[in-house]
C-alpha cells in the first residue's frame, strides 16, 4: 500500500513587515536580518487572526466536500495553542466542515510536532487503509519587543 501526501494548502498573515525597518526601528544593523538570518520580511498576524484561522483558511483552500466527507482524523500540529483546555483541531474540525464523527486532536512539541503529527496519520491510514487524515500544521511566533533584537547581537 502507498501512503503519501495527497495535497498541501498554505495560509499566511496578508500583513507583512520588512525587516529592515524593524532593524531601523529596534537600531539593529539591517545585515544580522538579510544576512544573519537570511530574511527580509516578516508575516505578521494581526489580532484577527490566530493559528486556528490560518490553519482553516489552508486547508479550506484545498478540501473538496468529498474529502470533507472522507476524513475520519483531524490533527493539528502547534506550539502556539490559543486555548489551553480544548484543541484548536476541534475549531478547525467544525469551521472547515469535516464530518461530525472524525477524531480531532492537538499535537504539540515546537518544529517536531508537525513530524510526529505526519508519522501518527501514516499509521492511522496504515491500520485503516479507507481512511483520510487531515494534518496541518500551524503557528505564530510572538516575540516580545527586544527578545529578537537580544537574540541577533551575536550573529
Amino acid at each position: 500500500m502507498t501512503i503519501g501526501i495527497d495535497k498541501i494548502g498554505f495560509a499566511t498573515s496578508q500583513y507583512v513587515l520588512k525587516l529592515e525597518d524593524l532593524a531601523l526601528a529596534r537600531q539593529v544593523d539591517p545585515a544580522k536580518f538579510s544576512q544573519g538570518l537570511l530574511i527580509e520580511s516578516f508575516s505578521v498576524a494581526p489580532i484577527t487572526e490566530d493559528i486556528i484561522t490560518l490553519a482553516a483558511s489552508a486547508a479550506d483552500q484545498i478540501l473538496t466536500d468529498e474529502d470533507r466527507a472522507k476524513i475520519d482524523m483531524v490533527i493539528l500540529a502547534t506550539e502556539s495553542s490559543t486555548d489551553q483546555s480544548k484543541a484548536s483541531a476541534i475549531y478547525v474540525h467544525h469551521l472547515v466542515g469535516i464530518q461530525p464523527f472524525a477524531r480531532s486532536f492537538e499535537v504539540k512539541q515546537a518544529c517536531y510536532s508537525a513530524t510526529a503529527a505526519l508519522d501518527y496519520a501514516k499509521l492511522h491510514v496504515a491500520s485503516k487503509p479507507d481512511s483520510r487524515v487531515l494534518v496541518i500544521a500551524s503557528d505564530i511566533a510572538r516575540y516580545g519587543v527586544d527578545l529578537l533584537a537580544n537574540q541577533l547581537k551575536d550573529l
